[in-house]
């Protein structure tokens, strides 16, 4: 909608308006706590590996389970998941990186959904005003929308909740770098520091819209993910970045070098890293791929992503926006 202006066809669709409270259903289901729950019932693991799990009828809540021999490609407790404590964030079974949460509450996910909730609320609330001061105001001439104005302040109410609970329960002290984010919590008390390169990450958290770039808690925050405390930050003698457990040991991706390029505001940084991804786009025939070895750039895995390719051309306008001399 930012970026159309299209507004009206968005928020007068009745296939939209028909969406958009279930989805919000679905957030509210996965704020409450796992136990105790109604939803929640053990279900007996199959014997046989020849079969597929046992099937779970939605009703009895969100689970997803099967047989690897990956654990982060599954989710334990018969397919729950991590156990979390009701506290205004939001659920997620796996992260972008399609590896399964340690714990459940996913921070980059809910300060990104925090941050769109809040955006879709401003909207619709310009559009009514717009409406309003197009009609003479009355009530019959506002009851066509009750649905929009009420989809508004849920949203609000959603998004506020999520940012709020973020900064209780997700701002942790570090022996070395002070208060940062932690990356996930269970409410419960713990929580796990660490960074994946897949966005949303807390390095993306400035593009993302849910905190300003210099905010001494951000610099925090990509001063310990970009330094060896994070245990998927790698080193090594063509390149250093992060990684995540998807790909491994000594793996970095573009995604993230892309995205430490958009949150700098050093030139000697982003010279650096525009030098490295061009040097390691010769090894992949020009594109960047989804990661590589930081000391064998020619060890890669998929030669084009088209999602890391997708995040090099809005971090190349940026570039040239801020450091128009190193296009």
């Amino acid at each position: 909608m930012e970026a159309t202006g299209d507004v009206e066809r968005v928020v007068t669709s009745q296939d939209w308006l028909k969406a958009v409270p279930r989805i919000f259903q679905v957030l509210r289901d996965q704020m409450e706590s796992t136990w105790p729950s109604s939803q929640i019932k053990f279900v007996k693991p199959n014997a046989s590996l020849a079969e597929d799990p046992e099937p779970v009828s939605l009703k009895d809540g969100y689970r997803f389970r099967r047989y690897t021999d990956r654990p982060t490609e599954t989710l334990g407790e018969y397919g729950i998941g991590g156990i979390t404590r009701k506290c205004g964030l939001v659920r997620s079974a796996f992260r972008p990186s399609d590896d399964a949460t340690t714990f459940p509450y996913l921070i980059p996910a809910n300060a990104q959904l925090s941050v769109q909730l809040i955006k879709l609320s401003k909207h619709i609330e310009l559009y009514l005003q717009q409406q309003q001061s197009s009609t003479t105001g009355t009530q019959t001439e506002s009851e066509p929308f009750h649905v929009q104005y009420n989809v508004g302040i849920q949203a609000k109410a959603l998004g506020d909740s999520v940012r709020r609970a973020i900064y209780e329960h997700a701002v942790v002290s570090h022996p070395v770098f002070g208060q940062v984010f932690a990356f996930e919590v269970d409410c419960y008390g713990s929580h796990l520091l660490m960074d994946d390169a897949n966005t949303p990450s807390l390095l993306s958290l400035p593009v993302l819209g849910f905190i300003d770039t210099n905010d001494t808690l951000y610099q925090n925050t990509r001063d310990f993910v970009l330094s060896q405390w994070n245990p998927w930050f790698f080193e090594g003698s063509f390149a250093s970045g992060i990684g995540g457990p998807h790909t491994g040991q000594d793996m970095v991706w573009p995604m993230s070098l892309l995205m430490q390029i958009q949150t700098s505001s050093s030139e000697k940084e982003v010279r650096h890293l525009l030098d490295v991804l061009k040097r390691m786009a010769k090894k992949t025939g020009s594109l960047m791929c989804e990661s590589f070895n930081v000391n064998h750039p020619s060890r890669f895995t998929r030669p084009w992503f088209s999602w890391a390719n997708g995040l090099a051309g809005t971090t190349i306008l940026k570039v040239i926006q801020e450091f128009p001399h190193l296009a």
